[in-house]
């Protein structure tokens, strides 16, 4: 019967360790024990029943692909102990394992205190707190960890303002981010209500960041941070929900304690110093809590961090409504992940480096709005595409591919967990930003762009460093260590540490005196066999070391051959009766070699082996910390260095490989605004391979004064839409628009070219060059979007509600200097309300001056006296033919003046073959209730003339022609119906007029006239006549 364990036994303490952890990091909790020389997990299976309990080795089981032993022990009433394991080097493949299934992972390490065996926490691994000695992957280039703090204030007139502050830490980097902002929620029944325009700002921070691990401390119930949740799209697998009222969240929200934190952090003056941390309070309270959360975890993870970056500076760009993933600049998968053209961002990534694939996503999901870093970024990539200097660009990303991730080298090198494999690349990596410098200072680009302005010659220090690493290491052989203790050869240079040197020279002593003696046994043996082979072996094992072996039919053959005494160098002496040979197992064919002098030396060989490893770990430890106190800055800043050299070729990459223009800043504007020429959308015109990209240019915001060379103006007051195949009326010349109407038939581009330039705008302001012919334009601190897609189904809001929600957000915030791109405003709701609010949206954007361009179907609010009002808005539409002997429509995408057809949504599916049943009776819907909005494919032709098509009043022009008009009256026609030398029924001399129209024209008597123009044919007013009306109830008179 198997022994029952102690409650003082390793089973107990296994399983207390195992409740306790799971208390504080929840259910998901798996503990890692150190036995000897395993990592090793406890189960305990119940005697009747069979079920396994205390821990969750089932699951870990199957996930790691361990197998369950018994472990021939019982634990009390819990059942008999089921055991599994693996060996120590093996942790960081099996932690990986389970962090990537969602487990956080208590390890507690064997020790030894007064000659008895302890175990002690060594770190707890989590989601966001995962930092690998690999540096060889990219598949994951950061792992962040976020914290959310909700604050609800209530003033004394009962108006509630929820304020939220959030920080997230880069475990690879160690960089640092802290944001707040607040609004003013409804009130509730019960608390406040929470709507998701609330949380716009947060969704950004977490579709950029991506968090593997976030934690929120409110005061809210389960079901409000189920909606924060939703709202803000936090999507990892390891959330921790924490109460305001919790010990350590309220000690993290007062001064003292935050001003101790902060000083034990960085310095003791950097929360006084930093005003941000008193003026984000919120934001410094979730700061606290994480890092103490991050300490807790694993404490090296928080020494020299970098001091956080404040998001609320005010040259960032706001973008507002889930702008990034409405534009594509993120797709689903965040900042990277997925297909090469599945978001711009993932498509115009192109650097070669993680450093530099991270300040790319840096910049390019957080634009800014300061000219000065702008014009300094476009300056600079045009240098680099000077024809003397791209062919470096090729050699750069060359270079740049080999250069492993210093950034995360850094904290590893900080948290002292590096393997020496990593020291190899470490020097490899510096070697070729070694070389890149030196083609950089050849061409006399500006190498403190480089390094953020610090005074550090990177060829220089990066030879310094090296020359430090060829002293200190065997570089050849930390390129195969993978480990931080266990060490196959030793990877340190003579003349670092003299215990380690000395066990060295003894190691090498014997080991040559071990082979001199195998030499002399194989020479024996050769005296009888003949022939070179080797007869005596080495064989070596972890627990018996080295030793010899020889086939039991050949340990014959020794024995006969060896003479009675042997005096070898060094001393070594032995007699043939020292010779014995023992049997390895009663199955085996060879036996292991026996001398009094051969096993002092194997003895010697064994202990020197462990005493070598153990001095090379506690050397290897030591120089880790000379490398970090003497050379970590000047690694930062080369990190730093290679990351801005990839991200400057990326940007030069793109702009030659693609044709895109530089923009040009125009600082004297008074406005922010764009003058894009023959714009592209970046990834669709890379998609779109069966027809070539047509290129439009818009200009959103500008004036007679904006001073963009060669900017033209719009149309101010723009003409009515006229009917298919025309171009409506010509307006008047205006001095500049801020806004524009796009209108267009479905899957004309219209989408398209609006994110087309919400892209453009991003890219400029993220300091790359823009696929356009040229760019002008003055920064916007605001873009705000409103684009249908699907973004906000999962958050249980209709349609309407969510458009009412983001245009809120846009009424409140929009200025001058902000952008607007919308798409279907109003499509959720019936027409009387969509156009009153789309209406009075213009009217509000017309009088902040706001650059916005909306599409739409709404060809009424062409007609509106407030539209016409409106000086500084241009009517646009996307042309479209209609080829008749084909029965298609032609998507020519080209950009035009006015507001185009009013009515084809019927075409577009009679050219994607709805039915003609079903498309007929869609037709006779549509002209019985809808009269006025037929077209020239639903009109039919005069009874005069079959070559007069019904149509558009030709005198008013605003509604459809009831009854057809001869400018030359019926009655002055012969019997052969001539009128002088035209018949009356020429189309020439036929119009279509309305009823309002055709009353006044015979009440007062007019003529009309047709004549052409420079400008078409145009109707016109001519003398009044004298005779008789025709009777105007006749509909073709």
């Amino acid at each position: 019967m198997p022994p029952t364990i102690k409650e003082d036994g390793i089973f107990h303490q296994y399983y207390t360790l195992t409740n306790e952890n799971k208390t504080i990091y929840g259910s998901k909790t798996v503990v890692l024990l150190q036995v000897g020389s395993f990592f090793e997990i406890y189960g305990f299976r119940n005697k009747s029943s069979g079920t396994i309990s205390g821990s969750l080795i089932e699951d870990v089981g199957e996930l790691c692909q361990l197998k369950l032993a018994e472990k021939n022990a019982t634990y009390g009433e819990m059942g008999d102990v089921i055991m599994a394991g693996f060996q120590i080097y093996l942790l960081d493949k099996y932690v990986n394992k389970l962090i990537e299934a969602g487990y956080t992972v208590p390890v507690y390490v064997q020790a030894q205190e007064n000659k008895t065996i302890v175990r002690i926490l060594d770190r707890v691994y989590s989601a966001g707190t995962y930092l690998s000695c690999d540096i060889d992957s990219q598949s994951q280039m950061t792992n962040y960890t976020m914290c959310i703090t909700f604050f609800v204030t209530q003033s004394a007139r009962g108006v509630s303002q929820l304020i939220y502050g959030l920080s997230v830490v880069d475990i690879f980097t160690g960089a640092s981010y802290l944001f707040e902002t607040s609004s003013s929620p409804a009130r509730a029944r019960s608390g406040i209500a929470l709507t998701s325009t609330m949380f716009d700002e947060l969704e950004r921070y977490v579709s950029v960041y991506k968090p593997s691990e976030v934690i929120i401390v409110s005061s809210f119930t389960n079901e409000e941070i189920e909606q924060v949740i939703q709202y803000s799209n936090i999507q990892c697998a390891t959330l921790h929900r924490v109460s305001t009222t919790d010990k350590k969240a309220l000690r993290c929200s007062q001064q003292k304690y935050m001003s101790e934190i902060i000083s034990n952090l960085f310095t003791e003056d950097t929360y006084d110093s930093l005003n941000e941390f008193r003026e984000l309070e919120i934001a410094c309270q979730s700061f606290c809590y994480l890092v103490e959360f991050i300490r807790e975890h694993t404490p090296n993870l928080v020494k020299k961090i970098a001091i956080p970056e404040f998001m609320n500076k005010v040259t960032r760009v706001q973008l507002a409504n889930h702008t990034l993933k409405q534009l594509n600049v993120l797709g689903d998968g965040g900042t990277g992940a997925g297909q090469k053209i599945s978001s711009a961002l993932s498509f115009l990534n192109k650097c070669c480096s993680p450093m530099g694939k991270r300040l790319f996503i840096k910049q390019l999901t957080a634009p800014t709005f300061d000219e000065v870093w702008l014009q300094k970024e476009y300056d600079m990539t045009g240098l680099l595409l000077s024809l003397d200097n791209y062919p470096l660009v090729s050699h750069f990303r060359s270079g740049l591919r080999q250069v492993r991730d210093m950034d995360k080298l850094v904290r590893q090198l900080v948290t002292r967990n590096i393997y020496p494999s990593s020291i190899y690349h470490l020097f490899q990596s510096l070697q070729i930003i070694k070389d890149l410098s030196v083609k950089i200072e050849e061409r006399g680009l500006v190498t403190d762009y480089f390094t953020n302005g610090e005074d550090i010659d990177i060829h220089s220090e990066c030879l310094v460093i090296m020359n430090w690493l060829s002293e200190c290491f065997h570089l050849d052989i930390c390129r195969n260590i993978h480990s931080m203790t266990s060490f196959d050869e030793c990877i340190i240079r003579p003349g670092i540490s003299s215990e380690l040197d000395a066990a060295t020279a003894a190691w090498q002593r014997n080991i040559d005196a071990f082979h001199s003696i195998k030499t002399t046994l194989n020479g024996l043996i050769r005296t009888k066999e003949g022939g070179d082979t080797e007869f005596v072996k080495i064989h070596e094992t972890d627990k018996s070391g080295t030793v010899l072996q020889i086939t039991a039919k050949r340990s014959t053959l020794l024995k006969e051959a060896m003479h009675d005494v042997i005096k070898l160098g060094s001393g070594i002496t032995f007699a043939k009766e020292d010779l014995k040979f023992i049997k390895t197992s009663s199955s085996s064919s060879t036996v292991t070699i026996s001398l009094p002098p051969l096993d002092k030396i194997c003895k010697e060989l064994l202990t020197l082996k462990d005493k070598i490893n153990d001095l090379t770990a506690a050397t290897y430890r030591e120089l880790l910390t000379q490398l970090d106190e003497r050379f970590l800055k000047e690694i930062t800043v080369t990190s730093l260095y290679v990351a801005k050299l990839d991200v400057l070729q990326c940007k030069a990459y793109l702009a030659k490989t693609y044709n895109y223009c530089c923009p040009t800043l125009v600082v004297t504007a008074e406005k922010s605004f764009v003058d894009a020429r023959d714009l592209r959308h970046c990834l669709i015109e890379q998609i779109q391979q069966n027809e070539l990209y047509v290129t439009n240019s818009i200009t959103l915001g500008s004036s007679d004064t904006l001073g963009a060379p060669g900017s033209p103006g719009s149309l101010g007051t723009e003409g009515t839409g006229g009917t298919e195949g025309t171009e409506g009326t010509e307006g008047t010349e205006g001095t500049g628009c801020d806004g524009t109407l796009l209108y267009g038939t479905n899957a004309v581009g219209k989408t398209s070219f609006i994110r087309a330039i919400g892209l453009s705008i991003i890219m400029a302001q993220a300091g790359l060059y823009v696929p356009c012919s040229q760019f002008y334009y003055k920064p916007y601190t605001a873009i705000f979007s409103r684009i249908l897609a699907n973004d906000n189904l999962f958050k249980g809001l209709s349609t309407f509600s969510v458009e009412m929600s983001e245009l809120r957000v846009i009424l409140k915030m929009a200025d001058q200097n902000s952008l607007i791109l919308g798409d279907e405003l109003c499509s959720g709701t019936e027409t009387e309300s969509a156009l009153s609010i789309f209406v009075a949206g213009l009217m509000r954007f017309h009088e902040t001056r706001s650059s916005f361009i909306f599409a739409t179907h709404f060809h009424e609010v062409v007609e509106y006296e407030e539209v016409k009002k409106m000086d500084r808005l241009a009517l646009k539409h996307m042309a479209v033919i209609y080829d008749r002997e084909q029965d298609c429509l032609i998507y020519d995408r080209t950009l035009r003046d006015g507001s185009g057809p009013r009515v084809y949504g019927l075409e577009v599916c009679k050219s994607l073959h709805l039915g003609d049943d079903f498309i007929k009776s869609a037709y006779l819907i549509r002209n019985k209730y809808f009269p006025d909005v037929q077209t020239v494919l639903t009109n039919d032709v005069s009874r005069y003339n079959a070559k007069k098509v019904r149509g558009p009043c030709e005198i008013c022009k605003k509604t459809i022609g009831s009854e057809i008009h001869h400018l030359s009256p019926q009655k002055d026609a012969n019997t052969d119906g001539f009128i002088g030398s035209h018949h009356k029924n020429h189309p020439a001399n036929l119009i279509n007029i309305c009823e309002a129209c055709h009353n006044k024209t015979h009440k007062e008597e007019k003529v009309y006239l047709k004549k052409k123009t420079t400008k078409g044919y145009r109707i016109m007013e001519g003398s009044s006549r004298n005779t008789s009306p025709e009777s105007s109830n006749n509909p073709d008179s």
